[in-house]
């Protein structure tokens, strides 16, 4: 396989997918198409992908991969989990650190799930959570040039003295890879790769 085509419009996903594909001597070209995908209401991300990544299939008729991510918050029994897109749409990260008002829990964690359709039209799903980390109480003023969530602006992954993703150096990626690869989708998917290549 020599291309990809990656259905996001989210340029911070490709990003992450080409570094995964680079690290692991990986040469296959990842081709960004933002395509206009009905989001289904599900619940989990798996099942919001799986569908999604169909609807692409049919679109561009060659293989293609569809990322869908969940956002879970402890304190708020795992929500807003694969409705994250939405929550962000309407109430943006200001309303979920309005959720957090007086709550002692602030633990939350990504999950994403990689639907790859291949050239037969079969599916292909690679779970992944990343680790907990908490919701900070501020806004983070920081942008980051590879963020693909307003989240990176309130989620501090663990182990980085509350830092949160937006103030993220390439050093501190590299070193929070070391433990997010343990349940990466990326990852997985990028091994299923190397070793149907």
């Amino acid at each position: 396989m020599k291309e990809i085509i990656f259905a996001t419009g989210n340029s911070g996903k490709v990003a992450s997918l080409r570094a995964y594909l680079k690290g692991h001597d990986l040469d296959i070209k990842v081709v960004q198409k933002s395509l206009d995908l009905i989001e289904p209401q599900a619940n989990t991300a798996s099942e919001v992908a799986a569908v999604k990544a169909k609807q692409a299939y049919a679109i561009v008729k060659q293989p293609v991969l569809v990322d869908d991510s969940s956002f879970h918050i402890y304190a708020l029994g795992g929500f807003p989990g694969p409705y994250i897109k939405y929550m962000l749409e309407t109430v943006g990260i200001e309303g979920i650190l309005s959720f957090m008002e007086g709550k002692k829990d602030r633990r939350a964690y990504f999950m994403s799930s990689l639907v790859f359709v291949d050239e037969d039209g079969t599916t292909h799903t690679f779970d992944g959570q990343d680790p907990v980390g908490e919701i900070i109480t501020t806004i983070d003023k920081n942008n980051h040039e590879h963020a693909w969530s307003p989240l990176w602006k309130i989620f501090a992954p663990p182990g980085f003295g509350g830092k949160t993703y937006s103030q993220f150096t390439e050093e501190d990626f590299a070193l929070h890879r070391v433990e997010k690869d343990k349940k990466s989708a990326y990852k997985s998917f990028v091994m299923w790769l190397r070793e149907t290549a």
